[in-house]
């Protein structure tokens, strides 16, 4: 692999694993001017969005199996017995359940909104074609 190809992984996982661009640099012996270079470079700069992505995909997923496992635990401890503890874990199981609706139905609202917004999008275009 050619040098600069190899500084620029070794750029892009250092920026993956760091906090600043100062971190970076030390972690993989460049100099931050040339991580702000290699973060100038349109296709460098996609290339660390979609690893950044990756990584954030990654973590949500990670998340997501966890919320299962949270919730079978929380459904466990409404029946332990302890009042205190039973009401809190009905109110999150409860709380979250509304949340959980709410967030549904805007998605469904916003898609339909969206689907609308398309069709007259598509609508005016072919209407302005036609008197051209």
């Amino acid at each position: 692999m050619p040098p600069k190809q190899a500084n620029r992984e070794k750029s892009l996982i250092a920026l993956l694993e760091t906090t600043s661009v100062r971190q970076a640099a030390e972690k993989c012996g460049l100099s931050e001017r040339t991580l702000f270079k290699f973060l100038e470079d349109a296709d460098f700069k996609a290339e660390y969005r979609n690893a950044r992505r990756q990584t954030v995909e990654s973590a949500i997923a990670k998340i997501q199996n966890a919320a299962s496992a949270a919730v079978e635990r929380l459904a466990d401890l409404m029946h332990c017995e302890n009042p205190v503890v039973e009401a809190r874990c009905a109110q999150i199981i409860y709380e979250n359940s509304v949340k959980g609706m709410e967030m549904l139905d805007l998605s469904e609202r916003l898609e339909e909104i969206e689907n609308e917004f398309a069709k007259q999008t598509i609508a005016f275009t072919k209407q302005n074609r036609r008197r051209i």
